[in-house]
């Protein structure tokens, strides 16, 4: 019995450290997504940006949290930065950019089919071009890189740097 508990607690300590490990990964994981979202918007040029850009999250509360704490503290060419939790597809019409988390994956179809996504990037974590995403995140050799749908892109009426076309993988 007393082996019994301790194997128990044993288990019981594992699944804290590999729960909190998953924890800090997403935390970082989304922390350079951030870094990546806001040169995207050094990047690309909109035709509707007034005084800020606007940032729609679909994803889990932590990732929101993240994301809105480095992007809504800074600014570019002048104008600030708002980020959004969404929950209806309809709403990314008001966005300039979509992020949509990979547990949310399936979102990327509804908002292209509900919403005008005209001067809206989507940019999704794994995957999701051919369901409309712009930009779509990977893991490539345990590096977060990007592609870009340039195809997409364009349709939504958005300029992309040639930069940034070059550091797509």
């Amino acid at each position: 019995m007393p082996k019994q508990k301790s194997l128990i607690v044993a288990i019981a300590l594992m699944i804290g450290i590999f729960s909190q490990n998953i924890g800090e990964a997403q935390t970082s994981m989304a922390k350079i997504e951030s870094l990546y979202i806001y040169n995207f918007i050094k990047n690309i040029q909109w035709s509707n940006v007034s005084d800020k850009y606007i940032i729609g999250v679909y994803s889990n509360t932590a990732t929101f949290n993240e994301l809105k704490g480095i992007l809504s503290v800074r600014k570019f060419n002048g104008r600030s930065i708002e980020v959004k939790k969404l929950t209806q597809p309809a709403q990314a019409s008001e966005c300039h950019i979509v992020f949509v988390g990979q547990t949310n994956g399936g979102m990327v179809k509804k908002i292209v089919a509900g919403a005008d996504t005209k001067n809206t990037l989507i940019v999704s974590e794994r995957g999701q071009l051919n369901n409309g995403a712009g930009i779509a995140f990977v893991l490539s050799n345990s590096k977060l890189q990007f592609k870009i749908n340039k195809a997409t892109c364009n349709a939504s009426g958005l300029q992309i740097s040639a930069s940034l076309l070059a550091l797509g993988v």
